[in-house]
């Protein structure tokens, strides 16, 4: 689906917030104002009265039309970038606003809590595509893996493992739209008394290794990965 379209279709109703930054994060063809050599955006302030913000443009079309409605000069250097998350994964106190396509009848405006959603679901779909691409390194790094659990920490509480072809799998997940599938299959009362732990990767791959037979990633989707013990390990000797 591309941007406009599920623009349009959250805007309608018919898309949840979670799926609509999956569908801009996964949208492959991004021109961002950033100079040369720089890794944090252009700030653009078109009114004094409005606050700075972040411009994406989904289409050399979109941009063209900014072009027209103010001026290449005015945007300043283009970065292309293949993924909208390159553009989000710096935590700039500067920006509190994104506008995608500025200039397009439907320009669609990201702000405060909202654009702090999608920051960490750019964090969650980076790491992703890390697992698709066996990039250990950064599978490691990643901070945010929620584990669930019952009970209390420290005090007698268990891990959720899951049966596997593999054996039993330690559940894990990368974001909240993870989290939320999983909680929907489950029954009322599971879905109260289960938590979540955040750990990191240096954290996570190891204590699978003591558990459990590896760790499955997002059991119930969007995007599921299974690391089995020898991926783990590999996982772990990354750093």
């Amino acid at each position: 689906m591309k941007p406009l379209d599920a623009i349009l279709a959250y805007v309608n109703g018919q898309l949840a917030s979670h799926a609509l930054y999956r569908h801009l994060l996964a949208h492959d063809e991004w021109l961002v104002p950033r100079p040369p050599g720089v890794l944090r955006p252009t700030i653009m302030v078109v009114d004094l009265a409005a606050p700075g913000a972040i411009w994406a443009f989904s289409s050399e079309a979109s941009y063209e039309a900014s072009c027209r409605a103010l001026n290449a000069a005015a945007i300043g250097p283009i970065a292309r970038l293949r993924h909208l998350d390159e553009a989000l994964r710096e935590d700039d106190e500067r920006v509190t606003h994104l506008t995608i396509d500025p200039s397009n009848p439907i320009a669609f405006h990201v702000q405060t809590n909202e654009l702090a959603s999608l920051r960490r679901m750019a964090h969650a779909v980076a790491v992703e595509r890390a697992m698709r691409e066996r990039d250990d390194r950064r599978v490691l790094a990643y901070q945010r893996y929620a584990v669930p659990y019952f009970g209390e920490l420290g005090r007698g509480h268990n891990l959720i493992t899951l049966p596997s072809e593999r054996g039993t799998m330690l559940a894990a997940f990368t974001a909240a739209d993870a989290i939320d599938r999983f909680l929907a299959a489950g029954s009322d009362e599971n879905r109260r008394l289960v938590k979540f732990a955040i750990v990191d990767g240096s954290q996570l791959f190891p204590i699978a290794q003591q558990v459990a037979q590896g760790v499955l990633m997002n059991p119930m989707g969007p995007s599921t990965f299974g690391f089995d013990l020898e991926a783990c390990r590999e996982v772990a000797a990354a750093g």
